[in-house]
């Protein structure tokens, strides 16, 4: 069972308006006065001057209805101006808008190419959908080799169900070796994060193990795999002593890639005492945050981070 991602939006704003309005009225009300908040108007402004951003939100308000009536053709116009500038979630978000159907033609082979412009910038639940588009055919040709590297590039970035999809992938042997320790391994990781399914499938595969499989799965279940440099697991943590931690942020297949989302970053971040670099592993370039001296700090600096990537970075030790 391979499950794509639900629709996710992020909007980074906060509206409040008295009445929810169509889009005509609200184009009509600009120059009325206590009918449109100064907010949305000032978000409308700087998406019809182009900023990728509020355009980015300007599809999210017609798109969830928020404070304003449902509208998916307008939340997909916006989307699809935000994406042609190569806004990574903007492009995710449009690919879902043509896989299920709303606010245009339900086209999978258009979602797949969203998707794919959305995965090499990083984004991990577009990096999960290709991934699931290639193994089930949907939209691109069959390719479950494909379809695990693109899966297991999500997973490494903490994606649940990316690490359940490639729990299912070593599971069945579908693009792997068949190999129940490594389904065990991100079914845990998935459950971990409080993924129900994963937790079902942690179970059945147990069920298929040798105790001392179980046992080193266990030890390892926070490890990262196949990137260079040694990766701490949760069960060492406790006696993890000091030592030079690392964020790992997102996986690009260009330097290019990588060093204008390293930019980005430092634009977000502002002032940081950590250094952001790249390295490459697996014929791919990763982008990193560090180094830290304790795994604590580290630790909360990855929560802290949580809310920016809407994903926990992966905490490794060179």
């Amino acid at each position: 069972m391979i499950v794509k991602t639900v629709l996710s939006f992020f909007i980074f704003m906060a509206l409040s308006l008295a009445h929810p309005v169509a889009w005509a009225d609200f184009e009509q009300d600009l120059a009325a006065t206590g009918n449109i908040s100064p907010a949305l108007r000032e978000l409308h402004a700087r998406a019809l001057a182009g900023d990728a951003e509020a355009q980015l939100n300007m599809g999210g308000v017609f798109c969830k209805g928020q404070d304003v009536e449902q509208d998916y053709a307008e939340c997909a116009k916006w989307f699809r101006l935000a994406a042609r500038q190569g806004h990574s979630q903007a492009q995710f978000n449009l690919g879902m808008m043509y896989d299920l159907g709303l606010g245009t033609a339900q086209d999978h082979t258009e979602a797949v190419k969203w998707y794919r412009l959305a995965a090499d910038q990083g984004l991990a639940l577009a990096q999960l959908n290709l991934g699931v588009a290639y193994a089930t055919g949907q939209g691109v040709l069959k390719n479950e080799l494909d379809a695990t590297r693109w899966l297991r590039l999500a997973a490494d970035q903490g994606e649940a169900q990316a690490q359940f999809n490639l729990a299912v992938m070593y599971a069945n042997g579908q693009g792997v070796k068949q190999n129940f320790t490594e389904a065990y391994r991100w079914a845990r990781l998935a459950a971990l994060q409080g993924h129900e399914t994963a937790k079902a499938l942690a179970q059945d595969l147990s069920r298929q193990m040798a105790p001392e499989q179980q046992a080193g799965n266990l030890a390892d279940t926070a490890r990262e795999p196949s990137a260079s440099g040694s990766a701490v697991s949760a069960a060492s943590a406790a006696s993890a002593g000091t030592g030079d931690y690392y964020l790992q942020l997102a996986a690009f297949k260009s330097k290019k890639e990588a060093e204008k989302y390293l930019a980005g970053m430092l634009t977000k971040l502002g002032k940081i005492d950590k250094t952001l670099s790249i390295f490459t592993a697996d014929g791919w370039v990763r982008t990193q945050m560090g180094p830290y001296i304790t795994l604590n700090e580290a630790r909360t600096s990855a929560a802290s981070l949580k809310t920016l990537l809407g994903y926990e970075p992966l905490l490794k030790q060179h």
